[in-house]
């Protein structure tokens, strides 16, 4: 008897045109080179990178920019409607806000040069951790500077970059002249920018009554912001805003003109008015 080559040793069967099966020999499987994997490594790489730079700008520009606006149209209503409740006619002198516990937020700040609806609310302390890492409490107030309405220096410090809240992202987009506003319950604050400088971590005369200047008392009404330079760089200098006092208005009196007519959102926070009769 003759041998079959179709069941040759070492072979698979293969359909004929007969529905016979021929044997072939198996391919091997091909081993990926290490050049394969690590490309395929670092597109995957890429592609994280890329997706998480799409959420921070997502999450700080559009999620905890909406979330500093609803809180502090929440903070105004709850300080006007207190004011409504227990009106106090302005004797013509400046109030100043008094000091708030750790975390506690005394105030909101805006700034249309940041953009047209930018609200921030303002705590005290400076803590990075408990406060201008978090969502809720986007500016703190340094516990060693002055409040609002009192002669000195109000220190405010926000960050400029990172995935949470960016305060003072946009520092540098202020000119001469241009106004920030501070709603306390105690009424509005208005300054007016003037200077900017960059300094080292460690320089913090900033924040002396008079900037700068050792062992001089203040002698005019500044707010001063400080936060990190380079913007998208890491903090190896501290870039600060200087700005000076300009009018003060009570809460019955509404938000500041200019900002009504720089911030559209506003017209939301005007003070309840009493019967005029």
């Amino acid at each position: 008897m003759t041998e079959d080559p179709a069941f040759a040793p070492g072979a698979e069967r293969a359909a004929s045109p007969r529905g016979s099966r021929h044997l072939v020999p198996k391919r091997r499987r091909r081993r990926l080179s290490p050049l394969t994997v690590i490309g395929e490594l670092l597109m995957v790489a890429g592609l994280a990178v890329v997706g998480y730079l799409g959420w921070q700008y997502w999450n700080t520009e559009v999620v905890v920019t909406a979330k500093q606006v609803e809180l502090s149209s929440e903070d105004s209503a709850r300080w006007n409607a207190a004011a409504a409740a227990d009106p106090t006619p302005w004797d013509g002198e400046i109030p100043v806000v008094p000091r708030s516990g750790p975390a506690e937020v005394f105030g909101v700040l805006y700034v249309p040069a940041f953009g047209a609806s930018y609200a921030n609310r303002v705590a005290e302390t400076t803590d990075w951790w408990t406060v201008l890492n978090l969502d809720e409490k986007g500016i703190g107030h340094y516990e060693d500077t002055q409040m609002p309405g009192e002669i000195g220096n109000v220190a405010l410090a926000g960050h400029r970059s990172g995935p949470l809240i960016n305060s003072f992202r946009e520092a540098m987009e202020l000119r001469l002249g241009d106004a920030l506003f501070l709603e306390t319950p105690e009424g509005w604050y208005t300054y007016r920018f003037r200077s900017v400088e960059y300094v080292l971590p460690t320089e913090v005369d900033v924040l002396h009554p008079f900037p700068r200047v050792e062992g001089v008392p203040g002698t005019d009404r500044i707010l001063t912001l400080t936060t990190c330079h380079p913007k998208e760089a890491g903090s190896d200098e501290r870039a600060i805003v200087y700005a000076v006092f300009e009018s003060y208005q009570p809460l019955s009196d509404g938000p500041p003109a200019e900002l009504l007519e720089q911030n559209p959102t506003m017209e939301a926070h005007q003070a309840p008015r009493g019967d005029a009769s």
